[in-house]
């Protein structure tokens, strides 16, 4: 909805001609409604749901074969899937129409996303549907993309990697797969890496889940998750360190806000203020690289005040006594807060929330993983 000012000149704004051309322009692409109108479709008349629909912009488009009826003449379904972007699994309800997926819904009652969506998953039909998808090959010429066949893509393509391999060898050529990948997409180039005569073979994730599975996997002995989002929601203290979860997670800050409107203190350490940090109860600004001293300087006022579970201790961690003793001898406050910059005061503080508060959640994401010290951080 487009709120204009009804009084004042064209003069008293400099820019006026441009928003009057701005709103002729919207006027006419945006269909407007009256305030009785508008609330009779967002609830009161046809229900939240049907109005979320009623008030979705779609532009006329045809089946696939390009017969049958054009969109908003034919049968509607509506499909229940599972976003694909991540391993969360939030639910969406795809709108599909004579065959042809024109929009989506959040799912209201999903546990995971709760009638929500980020970014990435408010854009999932675009994938398949987009009208800037790349559908044909594209070739730089002069700083300009030019359309060219797919004969003429396959060909040149072909005849560089071949030119490369005949000169230097099947090493000289790297391949990276896709996060995107099916199981069987993965497994055909694992293939056709092989029959090129290769073994320069990876995935995108290497930069995270390197360090993850090193870190995590020979630790806690699970290389991923190790709890769910109902244990961050039915925490008392959360630590989040590495992790911009409002910009980069927001399905999991959402479970996060929720646990703070029942009483979580929520303790951001990172060297930016982010959009995570300004919902924090206390943010802790460290110097970028230095989370192990930081964390090293929590475990010393831990030892300190005997706030550590020495049951959970005794029954399941090996070496923690041979760490105690590092911490307690290398990494006292001054030593600290010559490494991070923390104060010893905020250090104690942030231990002291932890321990006070049981149980306690730790969230660490690729502000952790992406260091050079990526796998001594996850283990620490």
């Amino acid at each position: 909805m487009l709120l204009t000012k009804k009084s004042g000149t064209a003069q008293a704004n400099p820019r006026s001609p441009f928003v009057h051309s701005l709103q002729r322009g919207l006027a006419n692409a945006i269909p407007t409604m009256d305030r009785r109108a508008f609330l009779r479709r967002s609830g009161l008349g046809v229900g939240v749901g049907i109005a979320a629909g009623s008030l979705t912009l779609v532009k006329k488009a045809r089946a696939a074969d390009g017969k049958g009826p054009a969109i908003g003449e034919g049968r509607i379904e509506v499909k229940r899937t599972v976003c694909s972007h991540c391993s969360v699994g939030c639910a969406i309800d795809a709108v599909v129409e004579n065959g042809v997926w024109v929009r989506q819904e959040p799912v209201f009652d999903s546990p995971i996303n709760l009638g929500a969506h980020c970014a990435k998953g408010a854009a999932i039909r675009e994938h398949g549907h987009g009208e800037f998808r790349l559908r044909y090959p594209m070739k730089l010429v002069n700083g300009k993309y030019e359309r060219i066949s797919w004969d003429q893509a396959l060909n040149e393509i072909t005849a560089k990697l071949q030119e490369l391999r005949k000169a230097s060898g099947p090493e000289s050529i790297f391949w990276v797969g896709s996060s995107k990948h099916s199981n069987e997409q993965s497994y055909l180039m694992r293939k056709f890496v092989s029959l090129w005569g290769s073994n320069n073979c990876d995935h995108q994730a290497r930069i995270c889940h390197s360090t993850t599975v090193a870190g995590v996997a020979n630790t806690w002995g699970y290389g991923a998750m190790t709890n769910s989002y109902n244990d961050m929601q039915n925490s008392k203290a959360a630590l989040y360190i590495g992790s911009n979860a409002a910009e980069a997670h927001p399905v999991s800050m959402l479970h996060m806000l929720h646990a703070k409107e029942s009483g979580t203190k929520m303790i951001v350490v990172d060297p930016r203020f982010t959009r995570t940090a300004a919902k924090a109860d206390e943010y802790i600004r460290i110097r970028s690289g230095s989370d192990i001293p930081f964390l090293f300087g929590m475990l010393y006022h831990i030892f300190t005040n005997g706030w550590e579970d020495k049951k959970y201790l005794e029954d399941r961690v090996y070496g923690m006594e041979d760490v105690k003793k590092d911490v307690m001898a290398k990494w006292t406050p001054d030593k600290v807060e010559e490494a991070c910059g923390v104060p010893e005061a905020t250090v104690f503080k942030a231990a002291q929330m932890m321990a006070m508060n049981r149980p306690s959640t730790l969230v660490w994401c690729m502000g952790q993983t992406q260091h050079t010290t990526g796998n001594a951080i996850v283990r620490a």
